[in-house]
């Protein structure tokens, strides 16, 4: 199977392509392009547009492209194993504190982790905002070139010492990439980085190039041993290798420097010590990061990186799929209402058919209490008249039954059975068809519950009840309250 892919790399002052074959397990270069954009005419879109118009690169290849140095952030993250899950899932709540971005313009990916003591990890997370992403895009865009992969110079540059110098496997080294205005550097341990820096490099007063050299090697010994010490706890060992990329020749006089002050093994970059090339293209060490994108496109299983591209497209998948709930959720509350309203109209039917039901037993029962009212219209109103007409009629005639009490029976029931003894006085006397109500003096307590017992015994009195029974402050009498009720009004 042949698979071919260009990696571009854009700086600030130039433009290289690597188109590289993939036939199998074997890799070629292809093509080879390099340009310099100095001038306020070098557009990089019309650059790239001549790639395969005028330099014959194919237009159907995958493409690959790096961000700028200064748009990439790398932090190394001391997390626990939760957390080392959630970075995984580029969970934004965890991310938003460490970096510079606003949480919604962060476009992120873990990259590697370490095990630390006490079940911690330390995940290295690179990060760009989503606007230097669109604008990368857009270059690549006006070419009419949709990328596959977006991905960080150095880590394209680990995939090339990866493909050229395969001993980077196995043990501890150090990765340097010295650019226009940045070094970059980048520890592996078993070809897995471990942390990332982005080291500005400031310009120099004068333009002399022993003294820009003796600066960017000074810089670059500090860094290294700290990033070093930093990660590991202790001094660069003299086994160690230190690999040395840029974007230009590396000098013979920068490669013995580095090593005279870091006292490791040096290591210049050979983008074509493994990778077949034709021989015109040999001797061009800046293809280091177009290389390195090339062949992270075609060997992602084979090589180490990430991808912004790749990253920015599961956040939009992960809003779409919000928004996909978010309809569900509607949908299911919409589900909810009309099973609601259903079951809404289901239970007015029933009471429906119950009402209905009930009328026809208040009906039935009507035709069988007056079975003479042939003129049916409201059977309980019609039968609660009917029932006002048979009390008025009974208290009518109520005084014609053997057991109607009339006030002149009660009064002489009341005097009848009032004790001889206890000097009882009645004050006030009150007399319905229903009831009795007695108030008086007499001398003693005794004298009113026993005068209380004789009337409970008196036929047709149900209920005699003695209240406010009191002693008058001002004598020896004895006020009393009693309440009697007839045994008829009981049974109403």
């Amino acid at each position: 199977m042949v698979k071919r892919c260009i990696g571009i790399d854009i700086g600030s002052s130039y433009l290289r392509a690597v188109q590289i074959v993939r036939t199998g397990d074997e890799l070629c270069i292809e093509k080879v392009f390099s340009a310099q954009t100095r001038r306020s005419k070098d557009s990089p879109p019309e650059i790239l547009r001549q790639l395969s118009s005028k330099y014959g690169f194919d237009r159907r290849a995958d493409v690959a492209i790096s961000m700028p140095h200064d748009a990439v952030f790398f932090r190394n993250l001391e997390t626990d194993s939760a957390g080392l899950e959630q970075i995984r899932q580029r969970n934004s709540s965890v991310l938003e504190h460490n970096f510079p971005i606003q949480p919604d313009e962060i476009v992120a990916q873990a990259c590697s982790y370490r095990r630390l003591p006490d079940e911690k990890y330390s995940v290295l997370t690179a990060a760009v905002t989503r606007a230097s992403l669109r604008e990368r895009l857009s270059i690549l865009a006006g070419a009419k070139m949709h990328p596959n992969l977006v991905e960080t110079a150095i880590f394209a540059i680990h995939s090339t010492v990866a493909a050229n110098h395969p001993e980077i496997a196995a043990g501890q080294a150090i990765i340097a990439y010295i650019d226009e205005s940045y070094l970059t550097l980048a520890v592996t341990q078993d070809s897995n980085i471990l942390i990332v820096r982005n080291i500005p490099i400031v310009s120099r007063s004068d333009n002399n190039i022993d003294s820009v050299q003796q600066h960017v090697v000074e810089l670059l010994t500090r860094e290294a041993e700290v990033t070093w010490r930093k990660v590991f706890g202790r001094e660069i060992d003299q086994d160690s290798k230190i690999y040395l990329a840029s974007g230009g020749d590396v000098s013979d006089d920068l490669e013995a420097a580095v090593k005279e002050n870091l006292h490791c093994q040096t290591v210049i970059v050979e983008p074509y010590a493994r990778v077949k090339c034709s021989p015109e293209h040999n001797g061009d060490a800046a293809i280091c990061v177009a290389e390195g994108l090339a062949l992270r496109a075609l060997a992602p299983d084979k090589t180490v990186g990430i991808n912004f591209l790749e990253a920015d497209n599961a956040d939009a998948k992960r809003t779409l799929d919000l928004k996909k709930e978010l309809t569900i959720c509607a949908i299911l509350v919409a589900a909810i209402a009309v099973v609601s309203l259903v079951g809404l109209f289901v239970r007015l039917s029933h009471l429906e058919t119950k009402y209905a039901h009930i009328k026809n037993e208040i009906r039935e029962i009507f035709q069988r209490t007056l079975p003479e009212e042939t003129n049916i219209e409201k059977p309980l109103g019609q039968l609660e008249q009917k029932l006002e007409s048979f009390q008025k009629d009974y208290r009518l005639f109520a005084s014609f039954y053997p057991t109607n009490l009339s006030p002149l029976r009660v009064l002489h029931s009341i005097t009848a059975n009032t004790p001889s003894q206890g000097n009882i006085e009645i004050d006030d006397l009150l007399i319905t068809t229903e009831s009795a109500r007695l108030k008086g003096t007499c001398d003693s307590f005794e004298s009113v519950y026993q005068w209380q017992r004789l009337l409970q015994k008196t036929p047709g009195f149900k209920l005699v009840d003695v209240q406010d029974v009191q002693k008058d402050p001002r004598g020896d009498a004895i006020h009393f309250t009693i309440l009697i009720s007839s045994a008829i009004q009981e049974q109403k």
